[in-house]
């Protein structure tokens, strides 16, 4: 939400404090500051500041809007609200629009008023200014009068041509196979952010709608998808004389779900979707009126029609103040704790006494009756007040306790210990531990609400993720420089009879050692873990638990079934786990591109030692420039001495290479180039290249 700092200045009789100032007091009591623009004239002086502010949904019922963040500065400085004396609207013509609620569960309130004008002009300057500081386009005094209370108030507005409008407006289900067309932006006159097309018209899109939509209608049929989107036919244009403005209050969900389906997100239906009260439409008739009235004084205006099936109701909210201090484990003196409420129009009547809803505070204690403003709907139960509190008062004076050590020993957890102790165990063999997705394609508990189809289901079992990590891992061996992958995972797997503990083993010999595969890595580490366990190794095999995929195999064991016969020692802590400070390891990113692996091997006298041949080869690198401006020596990503043996008085060194860029794929002639350069090199004190 971009709020515009002059804009805010209104609210307020003095000065309000800076920019940076308000950077620092809403980051640290109210919300994420995502940038602070400057916004300069025409000779490049700053004549204004926006604050780019991260309202969350919670707070969006409130905050979106200039009006709700001068409540919030109000709070933090306390500093006296300005006087802003209303604008009488005299009614001044009979006409009136006939409005009609049919979807009552999704209208909850539909204000509509008459209006006459001679023309449609431009707004004021003081209009434009404030709506170019946020990065809303002026299209004319209507428009921008609807766009700047929405920003102001946060109520979404609209007007349509009264001519166009035949009949009663009526607010309804849409009809299966009916269809609208809608009002698109242009490049030079964007739409105004209430979905009002702007002039001149620009292109439209029509639109077939579900009986999951609504719409505002009038007898001929749809004049705006309700809450989404307004209509051409009812458009606005330059010939427009007779309007019907609206402010209305829908149902959230629906808006959500109907502007998502079609693609229509706005500044109206985003206020919309995070819900705001009903009460704020009469409010944005008035000020819509009287801003009108401003812009164009000689509007004629009708009587204002409301229709409200079922009026708001305010939360009240009973809480014992001393319950505000324990919960957020510092004590606010009571006056402050009423007074931050207060100051947002929060109404504080102390009840009496009365049975208290937290039950480690004092039964029968004194009680502060709160009746919450209705624009406040985030603020529903006792520790929505803490919060609050909290926040204002300042999570600065929020002081670190130690806990209290436990006098006794803390209780073992077998599953844990027995966990903690396999990982011990074949980290030492030479594995290393992997955490794999739990969402998978493929499974028998399906997510409600799945984030991506290959994501749709809980896993069934930890074998298909462990074969794909282990299969990965085998085809960049060399680049990570392992002769045999050895990975484990101790995870949850899920079916229709529950949720089971698995330990999965997964190997493979990449380096051909005669005697050794991954069913060979396997067996030989379920027998050390038996032994470190104490039980016998049988329960770690199964036939149905080993599987083999070429090269890979994997070994998937429940340790449900281990812990039946696993028996935790009678002094066992957890200070036997060997806990220690963290690794000392640090992350290096991976290139995205493909590697390139080279061998070299080499016969030299045999007082040359391993370290000279390499730097030999580092040196007829040197200087080997690759296209594009890379150097031969950066390109190395690993390197190592995978043989030597000795005949006729000489040593023979092989170095394996694995070439690879951060930028982009290296090709065979370009890595060619390199290998060129290191044979030349290798050969020039007379040594011999195999």
């Amino acid at each position: 939400m971009k709020i515009s700092h002059n804009w805010l200045q209104k609210y307020f009789t003095k000065p309000i404090p800076s920019p940076e100032r308000l950077d620092e007091l809403f980051t640290f009591h109210a919300f994420e500051v995502e940038g602070v623009e400057k916004v300069n004239d025409e000779n490049g002086q700053v004549i204004d500041t926006v604050l780019d502010l991260k309202v969350l949904p919670d707070r969006a019922h409130h905050d979106l809007c200039h009006r709700g963040i001068a409540g919030e500065v109000f709070s933090m400085t306390e500093m006296a609200y300005a006087e802003i004396a209303p604008v009488d609207v005299t009614v001044s013509t009979e006409g009136k629009p006939s409005i009609t609620i049919e979807a009552d569960n999704f209208c909850r309130r539909y204000v509509g008023r008459y209006v006459e004008i001679e023309k449609i002009g431009d707004a004021t300057p003081e209009i434009q200014d404030a709506l170019n500081a946020i990065g809303q386009r002026s299209i004319n005094a209507i428009v921008d009068a609807t766009n700047y209370v929405m920003f102001d108030i946060g109520q979404p507005l609209h007007a349509f041509d009264a001519d166009k409008v035949k009949g009663s407006i009526v607010v309804r289900q849409a009809r299966k196979g009916e269809k609208i067309v809608l009002l698109e932006s242009s490049a030079s006159r964007p739409q105004g952010e209430n979905g009002q097309e702007t002039l001149p018209q620009a292109g439209a899109r029509e639109i077939e709608l579900s009986i999951s939509d609504h719409v505002i209608a009038d007898d001929e049929g749809p004049l705006a998808i309700a809450g989404v989107k307004g209509g051409k036919r009812a458009a606005i244009t330059a010939d427009t004389r007779r309007l019907i403005l609206e402010s209305a209050n829908f149902e959230p969900t629906t808006v959500r779900r109907t502007s998502t389906k079609y693609d229509l997100r706005s500044e109206s239906s985003k206020r919309y979707e995070n819900e705001i009260t009903p009460e704020l439409a009469m409010s944005g008739m008035t000020e819509l009126s009287a801003l009108i009235l401003r812009e164009i004084p000689t509007a004629k205006f009708g009587p204002i029609v409301d229709v409200y099936p079922k009026k708001a109701v305010q939360t009240v909210i009973e809480i014992d103040p001393r319950y505000i201090s324990k919960r957020l484990g510092i004590e606010v003196p009571l006056e402050m704790a009423k007074g931050i409420l207060e100051n947002m129009g929060i109404t504080i009547i102390v009840n009496g006494r009365y049975p208290i809803h937290d039950k480690s505070v004092e039964d029968n204690s004194s009680v502060w009756q709160l009746t919450i403003p209705f624009s406040r709907l985030d603020l529903t139960i006792p520790d929505d007040i803490v919060e609050e509190v909290g926040r204002i008062y300042g999570y600065e004076n929020v002081k670190g306790v130690s806990l209290a050590r436990p006098v006794e020993g803390v209780a073992i957890l077998p599953s844990y210990y027995l966990s903690e102790k396999m990982k011990n165990v074949l980290i030492a063999q030479g594995y290393s531990e992997v955490s794999l997705y739990s969402l998978v394609a493929h499974g028998e508990v399906e997510t409600a609400k799945p984030l991506a189809r290959d994501k749709a289901f809980a896993r069934a079992n930890l074998t298909d993720g462990m074969i794909t990590c282990v299969q990965k891992n085998v085809l960049n061996a060399d680049l990570i420089g392992l002769e045999a992958v050895k990975v484990f995972e101790i995870g949850r797997v899920f079916d229709n009879t529950g949720e089971y503990l698995k330990l999965c083993l997964g190997a493979a010999q990449v380096k051909k050692v005669k005697g050794v595969n991954g069913k060979k890595l396997l067996g030989d580490v379920v027998g050390i873990l038996g032994t470190a366990l104490g039980v016998d190794d049988s329960v770690f095999s199964t036939p149905e638990s080993l599987v083999e995929k070429g090269s890979v195999s994997v070994m998937e064991i429940d340790l449900n079934e281990i812990l039946k016969s696993y028996k935790l020692p009678k002094d066992a802590t957890y200070g036997d786990l060997g806990f220690g400070p963290t690794s000392p390891n640090i992350y290096q990113k991976l290139s995205p591109y493909p590697f390139i692996v080279r061998d070299v091997a080499v016969f030299v006298p045999a007082s040359t030692s391993a370290d000279h041949v390499w730097n030999v080869i580092l040196d007829g690198m040197k200087g080997v420039d690759v296209s594009g401006g890379m150097n031969a020596a950066d390109l190395l990503a690993r390197h190592s001495l995978f043989d030597t043996f000795e005949k006729d008085g000489k040593v023979s060194y092989a170095f394996r290479m694995v070439f690879q860029s951060m930028e982009r794929t290296l090709t065979d002639d370009e890595v060619n180039k390199i290998m060129t350069a290191i044979y030349a090199a290798l050969k020039g004190p007379g040594w011999e290249v195999r």
